[in-house]
């Protein structure tokens, strides 16, 4: 009785506006966006068929950003380079099954596109290089446009909740902006976190971790599992959808264990269970525990927030796909690996006088 009696003293501490998922979404239009880019679409599509389930109305999007092995062009897509589209406003558009980006004169699709190829529907492209203002403006618009009443970002890994300290973080940079503009839109919102570690950046027990201080701290809305029938309908989006992250969560599900390697084994992912939950936060509980999206805030251009990570020792997703370019364009006969590239950026940073985030 005592546990019980302290359970229920520590949540009644905070002023929860919603207490669960199903309350914050039932008969709503909800915004459900991936917050990182390439795959996260499809943990996207996961938890808003999720939310369909329990009263909502979800439309999904994502901010644009395809892994370097796709798009071979430093950056994420810019709205003006995409063809066939509906403009909502100068940072969003709505994509259709025909929808594509022409990058530097080649035509590439991208994951959110292939979704909708997928689902036969319709999905919201978010320009994140326009920063945090022009990623705040789309959430703003598509709200208008649609009658968005909850908008809720999706990170598929958990890379989210990183304070910028830690080691393994390997791409900070669309994470912060996507939290920072989801936080200063006003609109009622919260963080979803599918596949903790699917990524390889952060470990399962570090997020872990990270997830028990807001819990303790009253931020932690609900943790939602994945039935059979949710993973059948899951496996057909991921056979569409060219993702390894969002992949993980299926397969933790279906049973496989243990290690296994993505991105041409510059990464590994600890394969259990747990990876096919989905945990729900409120999002200025996540917001005020880290430094990484107050420091991006101002950004009207995702140069300007990647710079302002780079003050603070952190070598972003945009640094490597830049030096990866920048090797390309050379004639060198003695290969370097992602960690060697990695690790001369950071030494950079480290020389130019950047200052390390302390946790």
């Amino acid at each position: 009785m005592d546990l019980i009696k302290s359970v229920k003293e520590t949540l009644g501490g905070f002023d929860m506006k919603y207490e669960s998922l199903e309350e914050m979404v039932r008969d709503k239009n909800v915004f459900v966006f991936g917050a990182g880019g390439g795959g996260d679409i499809a943990g996207s599509y996961f938890l808003a068929r999720k939310i369909d389930d329990m009263g909502g109305n979800a439309l999904i999007g994502s901010v644009v950003w395809e892994r370097y092995s796709i798009d071979p062009y430093p950056g994420p897509i810019p709205i003006e380079t995409m063809i066939d589209v509906e403009p909502i406003g100068y940072s969003s558009a709505i994509v259709n099954p025909d929808s594509y980006a022409l990058r530097y004169g080649k035509e590439l699709i991208p994951q959110l596109v292939k979704l909708v190829k997928a689902t036969n529907g319709r999905a919201i492209f978010i320009d994140i290089t326009k920063g945090v203002e022009g990623v705040r403006k789309a959430i703003e618009d598509v709200v208008s446009y649609f009658g968005i009443e909850v908008a809720i970002a999706v990170d598929v890994g958990g890379d989210i909740l990183a304070l910028g300290c830690e080691e393994g973080l390997q791409s900070p940079l669309a994470d912060s902006i996507s939290l920072s503009a989801l936080y200063s839109s006003g609109i009622d919102s919260a963080v979803a976190v599918f596949g903790i570690g699917a990524d390889g950046e952060l470990s399962s027990n570090t997020l872990l971790s990270y997830i028990s201080e807001i819990a303790r701290k009253g931020g932690l809305m609900g943790i939602y599992g994945m039935s059979r029938g949710e993973a059948l309908s899951y496996e057909n989006i991921v056979k569409e959808v060219e993702t390894e992250a969002s992949l993980m969560p299926l397969l933790s599900f279906k049973g496989e264990y243990g290690k296994r390697y993505i991105r041409n084994r510059t990464r590994v992912v600890r394969l259990s269970p747990i990876l096919a939950l989905s945990f729900i936060f409120d999002t200025e509980a996540v917001y005020n525990r880290s430094l990484l999206p107050a420091l991006v805030k101002e950004s009207q251009g995702i140069g300007n927030a990647n710079q302002a990570l780079n003050e603070r020792c952190l070598y972003t997703e945009l640094d490597l796909e830049n030096d990866l370019m920048r090797i390309r364009s050379k004639s060198s006969e003695k290969p370097i690996s992602i960690t060697q590239i990695r690790q001369e950026g950071i030494s950079r940073l480290v020389k130019g006088g950047c200052r390390p985030i302390k946790c």
